[in-house]
């Protein structure tokens, strides 16, 4: 099948989202471009108490006022602020992590920014509710993974052209391969679980690979890719995990269904959870059906009778 241009596959859906995307896509491109100029730490933290760099504020400061000024978008929210911003016009909510995995900088690992796009919807909101979701990877090259309501899209900007016109894809919807190979799952293995350390042993036998850089869209996109299992799960010190469920895992768990798969907390639907802040974190299980579901309802190990009175 010939290739195809990002922005064509956008046609069947509403003309303002495509604008939206199209725009996401420029700006993409303008972070790619800014990523070694932009290279320092700054002083300051961000309301999770995380360090911030230089390209993190860079990257927040340009997606939130071009998105705002587009007239397209009403509320804009991203984890490196702490509360949303509001403009008078605009039919959208979106949602951002500018910069995931920007700890990745100094060794030149990956990173990408993941959005998420609502309808006329206030935040909180759940996952159910998302219009579309996307991620842009950076990596040897930059990958547009665009979830919209017929399926999953991959996009590499490889044409001429500004924007989605830039980004070039198959034309076919991805799915994830039904047999995975790889797996990946982040926080300190000594803070796992014994229900998610006994899980790692269980994927291990079924020869699944270990993959895990520290970028939540580079470690999933492999997972997207090959098929397999990715979690941030809940820790012994932090039950609900790392990723908060408005920026991080609402978007991609739309993406992860959009493409066959299953997106859990590790006891029901991530975009089905009822959001109480937007700052909210959630445990998160993405992949195949087969493997998500099986993790549900994954009992760990055996550890003999309790000791309990």
């Amino acid at each position: 099948m010939a290739a195809r241009k990002l922005r064509e596959l956008l046609e069947t859906e509403d003309r303002s989202l495509s604008k939206l995307v199209d725009l996401l896509a420029e700006l993409s491109l303008r972070i790619v471009r800014e990523i070694p100029r932009t290279l320092g730490m700054t002083e300051g933290v961000n309301i999770y108490g995380d360090q911030q760099t230089e390209l993190d504020v860079w990257s927040n400061g340009l997606l939130t006022k071009r998105l705002l000024r587009s007239g397209l978008v009403r509320q804009v929210a991203s984890e490196e602020m702490e509360k949303a911003m509001n403009s008078d016009h605009g039919e959208y909510t979106v949602v951002l992590d500018p910069l995931d995995g920007s700890s990745n900088i100094k060794t030149n690992n990956l990173m990408g920014t993941i959005i998420g796009i609502y309808h006329d919807k206030a935040l909180p909101a759940t996952g159910r509710d998302l219009l579309s979701a996307l991620y842009f990877l950076y990596g040897p090259y930059v990958e547009a993974v665009v979830g919209i309501r017929n399926g999953v899209y991959l996009a590499a900007p490889a044409g001429r052209g500004t924007g989605a016109s830039k980004f070039v894809s198959s034309g076919e919807p991805h799915r994830l391969p039904q047999k995975g190979s790889v797996y990946g799952i982040g926080g300190s293995r000594d803070k796992w679980t014994p229900k998610v350390r006994g899980f790692a042993e269980r994927l291990e036998k079924m020869k699944l690979k270990f993959r895990y850089g520290g970028s939540f869209v580079g470690d999933y996109n492999q997972v997207l890719c090959s098929g397999g299992f990715f979690a941030y799960p809940d820790l012994i010190d932090a039950p609900d995990g790392k990723y908060r469920l408005q920026f991080e895992s609402n978007p991609i768990g739309y993406i992860t269904e959009r493409a066959g798969g299953k997106a859990s907390t590790g006891k029901g639907n991530i975009l089905d959870v009822e959001p109480l802040s937007i700052s909210q974190r959630v445990p998160t299980y993405l992949g195949n059906k087969e493997l998500v579901s099986e993790f549900e309802e994954f009992s760990g190990p055996t550890n003999g009778p309790s000791k309990e009175k």
